[in-house]
């Protein structure tokens, strides 16, 4: 019997899961999906695990050799602002310099000490640590936080000082502390300390996933390594991802892509991933995706976390129709806000056709109908605020219109504030009903997207006329929308990944996707097939793929694509050291120990063996089986009197190899 590969992808709608076999051609052998659970992922990812078992049988788990997950925990808690509390300890930093990052609304003033210490450009100590400073901080703290992170001016260069600090305040509070210099070698002390403080936030967020996946795992008898995705699609252990989980946001993203190249076969182009809520671009250049520069961003935060470079965009097939005919881009608007198509709630609600049916009947119509409110509050949820509770009592006995549960302008805010903390959501057309009713779409109500694009319809234009005088024909006008402003979005990737200068060119976009064809001919093409992936993308991305000049590529499982890149990447780990020169002929190395040489060639040969030595410790505590390892060497020279003058120069190791079974 061949041994299996299990992979796992959390995403805003679904939790996927696929087994792969091990063989040469790593084929997916059976997949399947189950509903995410927001407020306990472990709850969806279960589902899945049983339903793609049954697939195959529950015999098989026995033969599921390596689990691998991506996941968009780590991301949901920066963007919502979740997480534990933690204290962060500064060294040598202004508090201008630490502000200009954002850490107050990362870690808060309360948390965070800054004292003097860290070094200079060439590992040199500026000033001695506080040692009693630092125990005494650390000890009033313990009882607020629930990690610690610790960052010293010029760390990547000499990172004693963070080595001594955190291990003085893990013996004081006995819990976990976060070094920066671990999470990135490159300079930017304030962004460096930005990171560590978010890593020591989501320890135990990541702690959590991990148990309960294995908890799964172990309820369904499968015995196996576990990996996670980080952002930059490369795989390392669950031990590894649990110290640095803020190297796992965009991890859903990153195994998409990952997935996308091998079901695809792609070498250069780029990959569309098209979900329910956003829809995201990566460009690919010689097989491998391109990395962000500067570090990911996510939510209001720039970290230095190397992860795939995507764009992304609020448009997906859950995305929320409205209409505004006074809108330079109406009648149809589409998201960012995601909304659960009313196709899919009849499924599970078919008292909402009463609803519908009402509206319908009406010889007046509201700008809110069509547009119903769902609580997805657990039922143990406290509500203080009294209009809140209101809001959420009347939805107690199902999905009701927006214009019975918030009655009043004050009950509206309410029903906001309870949708951004995702106790309620909105139900109402999206491009999934549009699709249902103009094509086949399984497991919906076709009637219910009937009714409410029907509701829709009938909202008037500034002429007085109606949007549209049929379900059918609003049906067609978000699809024609959604493919539209996918195609504008998709050329403008590609414009950026060309540098090409696109600002002011509106009108030459437009008419090439209308098809200008006059005195002039306007297109803006591909150059290669638009490979698309995602669950709505083979309904959508032929016909986008047309607007610009291409065709698609929508490989076979590419609904579960992401779920395939989290179980078929690479372990990927790198170490850097940093050589300068301090003093005239004097070469330093700068790792442990900041050893000193008489010429650059003997430092990076030291550099070289330590690092080495590090990637490959790495490696296997990753998770890597017979690493392989590769090098590179940037130097940065000055040109003085007519002489080439050595400044600095970075060597880098990379460690990578497929998981260890």
């Amino acid at each position: 019997m061949m041994a299996l590969m299990l992979g796992i992808d959390t995403g805003g709608t679904f939790t996927d899961a696929v087994l792969v076999d091990d063989g040469a051609s790593n084929a997916v052998v059976a997949w399947a999906k189950a509903p995410t659970t927001h407020h306990d992922l472990a709850i969806g990812v279960a589902g899945a695990v049983r339903n793609v078992l049954a697939n195959v049988g529950c015999e098989s788990a026995a033969t599921i050799a390596l689990v691998s997950v991506s996941t968009t925990l780590a991301t949901n808690a920066l963007v919502e602002g979740h997480g534990e509390p933690a204290g962060l300890f500064t060294f040598g930093f202004s508090r201008a310099e630490l502000e200009r990052t954002g850490l107050s609304v990362a870690v808060g003033p309360a948390l965070l000490v800054p004292l003097d210490g860290g070094h200079d450009a060439h590992g040199n100590e500026r000033s001695p640590l506080d040692l009693r400073a630092i125990e005494q901080r650390a000890w009033e703290l313990a009882g607020q936080v629930s990690a610690f992170a610790v960052a010293a001016q010029f760390s990547v260069r000499n990172p004693g000082h963070e080595q001594e600090a955190a291990e003085l305040i893990r013996s004081v509070t006995g819990l976990p502390v976060t070094s920066s210099h671990e999470l990135s070698a490159k300079l930017d002390g304030p962004r460096r300390a930005l990171t560590a403080a978010l890593n020591a936030r989501l320890l135990g967020t990541i702690d959590r996933l991990n148990v309960a996946v294995a908890t799964v795992l172990a309820d369904n008898s499968i015995d196996a390594p576990l990996m996670v995705v980080r952002g930059d699609g490369s795989l390392v252990s669950a031990a590894f991802a649990g110290a640095r989980p803020i190297e796992t946001i965009l991890s859903g993203p990153a195994a998409s892509v990952v997935g996308a190249l091998h079901l695809a076969d792609l070498r250069e182009g780029l990959v569309v991933d098209m979900g329910g809520t956003t829809t995201d671009v990566a460009v690919i250049v010689n097989g491998r995706p391109s990395i962000t520069d500067g570090g990911a961003v996510v939510g209001s935060h720039r970290t230095m976390v190397e992860a795939v470079d995507m764009t992304t965009v609020g448009l997906g097939g859950d995305s929320e129709v409205r209409i505004d005919a006074t809108d330079v881009l109406g009648p149809v608007l589409l998201g960012p806000e995601r909304a659960i198509p009313i196709s899919r709630l009849a499924l599970d609600y078919p008292s909402v056709h009463a609803v519908l049916d009402r509206q319908l009947a009406s010889s007046g119509s509201l700008t809110s109908d069509g547009r119903l409110l769902v609580s997805t509050a657990p039922a143990d949820v406290e509500i203080s605020d009294l209009r809140e509770a209101s809001v959420l009592a009347r939805l107690a006995s199902g999905p009701a219109p927006v214009s019975e549960v918030a009655t009043s302008a004050l009950e509206q805010r309410a029903a906001v504030r309870l949708q951004a903390r995702g106790l309620i959501r909105v139900a109402t057309m999206t491009p999934t009903d549009a699709s249902a009713i103009v094509n086949f779409v399984p497991n919906v109500d076709t009637e219910a997207a009937r009714k409410v694009a029907a509701i829709l319809a009938r909202q008037m234009n500034p002429m007085g006329g109606v949007v549209a005088d049929q379900a059918t024909a609003l049906a067609q006008l978000v699809i024609e929308t959604l493919n539209r402003r996918s195609a504008d979005f998709v050329l403008r990737v590609a414009l950026d990944a060309d540098d090409v200068d696109h600002r002011g060119g509106d009108g030459l976009l437009s008419a090439s996707l209308a098809g200008h064809r006059k005195v002039t001919t306007v297109q803006i093409s591909l150059s290669s097939p638009l490979t698309a992936i995602g669950a709505p993308a083979g309904a959508y991305y032929p016909a986008v793929a047309a607007l610009v000049g291409t065709s698609a590529c929508v490989p076979d499982h590419a609904d579960v694509a992401n779920a395939v890149g989290a179980v078929i990447g690479q372990v990927r780990v790198r170490r850097s050291a940093t050589i300068t020169q301090p003093s005239r002929g004097q070469f330093r190395v700068h790792l442990d120990g900041q050893p000193t040489f008489g010429s650059v060639e003997n430092a990076r040969v030291a550099a070289r063996d330590l690092l080495q030595v590090a990637a490959l410790v790495d490696a296997e505590s990753a998770g890597a089986s017979t690493p392989e390892l590769t090098e590179t060497w940037q130097e940065r020279i000055a040109h003085m009197n007519g002489q080439d003058v050595f400044v600095e120069g970075t060597l880098t190791v990379e460690a990578s190899g497929r998981p260890r079974f």
